[in-house]
């Protein structure tokens, strides 16, 4: 679960640094820096998942690299005029149990040379029985709370983008570096040197040996490839954030085109693979379809049941039967298929530790918004499948979401801003009392029944610069 994230120097985020619940629902006007929030999430991921550092900022993230720094007052020119500008995010997260148990899958499948030449019946000695063999003890993975910190320069005139800062700290149980001023000598990962073409890194090898190796400035460090058995929680943080997923559905063409026949337990982030989707469940999965096919009968009762083929050309084509008619995907209403869409993000075989959906609420009847909010509250609160970080302009959606999942964006000389919609008062404004912001939210409800609905506020203008 991603705690907390700090974000500096990217496009309208010039400085904030938020501290995230399971479920979170920012609201605010347009161009205020919503979506960049999101992207900033994106990029990281991409980032720790291979990526060469300037792949990262391509398709399909928005805007070309030197777009995507935070602009001094003279706008876009200003950035060329510069020698260096900078980047960089942080992020507070505990790892998935998925995570954890794959990566203590991972260091369990290593066997002792004395295993595998008994299991071949080796008897003869060899120059590997002179190889000390690693400890492989089992759950390895002991500190689950972890801080990754990435810095991203770029030279303007040359076009170049590399890594300058980079390292990954354990955290103690309040969230603050193990060790103190002292954090660096019990980091896993951190920069300590930089050379013309490299850097030079520390790294703490499992389990307590501290190695300096050389990383590239063109990837980033956690992204490289590391020996489970000594390297575990590399590995873990890199599969923790490389798993995000992060969607804006695109159903006018995207999702009604037939997909190849392929196994696919993902749809894209435009909602594209969602036939492939599901004809992988209905082959490998029928219990994950059936439940599937209840889940979107709440939301639509209408329809009877969905149906996957392969046509003359190898292609899966998806069906809906509605009220005994069946009709193909290229027929199907754009909120029928977001609707499924949504289904697909949160009823996946592992579903992914982070979740980002950009205006969910697109094409859907308001009459559903509702069912849209509690799917969102199931997934992230109740059942803890994936925490949910969501960008809407929805009324509704807001009124049926947890308070203390609210978060409002506003974007000033400073940037854009993100507080909690437990920091404000009954107008709206700033709270500067000692009194936590949620005793106050709690008190205002109970004192005045007849308090305005969040929706209420919004169209009021009380979150508005």
């Amino acid at each position: 679960m991603l705690k907390r994230i700090k974000v500096k120097g990217y496009k309208s985020l010039r400085d904030i640094d938020v501290e995230l619940p399971p479920l979170t629902v920012m609201f605010g006007p347009n161009a205020v820096g919503k979506s960049n929030f999101l992207e900033a999430l994106q990029l990281l991921s991409k980032i720790t998942a291979g990526y060469r550092i300037k792949d990262a900022f391509y398709q399909p993230h928005r805007a070309k690299p030197l777009e995507c720094f935070s602009f001094p007052p003279e706008g876009l020119e200003g950035l060329f005029d510069k020698q260096s500008i900078c980047l960089s995010i942080e992020v507070d997260f505990t790892l998935s149990d998925f995570v954890v148990d794959s990566v203590n899958s991972q260091i369990e499948g290593f066997r002792p040379l004395s295993e595998v030449d008994e299991f071949f019946e080796i008897g003869e000695s060899t120059e590997l029985d002179m190889v000390n063999e690693p400890r492989m003890d089992g759950c390895v993975l002991k500190k689950h709370d972890l801080r990754y910190h990435i810095e991203i320069e770029m030279l303007p005139k040359m076009a170049t983008l590399r890594v300058k800062d980079e390292y990954l700290v354990p955290l103690n149980n309040k969230g603050e570096p193990l060790g103190g001023k002292g954090w660096y000598r019990y980091s896993f990962l951190v920069t300590r040197k930089r050379l013309d073409d490299s850097r030079l890194m520390l790294m703490r090898e499992y389990p307590d040996v501290l190695m300096v190796r050389s990383a590239g400035l063109h990837h980033s460090a956690l992204s490289q490839s590391y020996d489970p058995r000594h390297y575990p929680y590399l590995i873990a943080a890199r599969q923790e954030i490389a798993s995000w997923r992060f969607f804006c559905f695109e159903p006018r063409e995207r999702m009604r085109i037939p997909d190849p026949n392929k196994p696919t337990w993902h749809i894209g982030p435009m909602g594209e693979e969602l036939p492939t989707y599901l004809h992988t469940l209905k082959l490998d999965s029928l219990l994950r379809l059936e439940s599937f096919e209840n889940a979107l009968r709440i939301m639509l009762p209408k329809i009877d049941s969905i149906e996957t083929y392969l046509d003359d050309r190898g292609d899966i084509e998806l069906k809906v039967k509605e009220n005994g008619v069946s009709a193909s995907a290229r027929s199907l209403s754009d909120g029928t298929l977001r609707m499924m869409a949504l289904l697909a993000v949160g009823g996946t075989k592992e579903s992914p530790p982070l979740i980002g959906l950009e205006v969910p609420e697109n094409d859907i009847h308001p009459g559903r918004i509702q069912l849209l909010a509690e799917m969102l509250k199931t997934q992230a609160i109740f059942t803890e499948r994936s925490q949910y970080i969501v960008a809407t302009h929805s009324p509704i959606l807001v009124d049926w979401v947890p308070k203390k999942s609210l978060f409002a964006v506003t974007n000033g000389d400073e940037g854009t801003r993100i507080e909690p919609f437990t920091a404000f008062g009954p107008l709206g404004r700033w709270f500067s009392t000692d009194l936590p912001p949620e005793d106050v939210d709690d008190s205002m409800d109970e004192m005045d029944p007849d308090s305005l609905r969040v929706s209420e506020r919004i169209l009021r203008g009380d979150f508005d610069d």
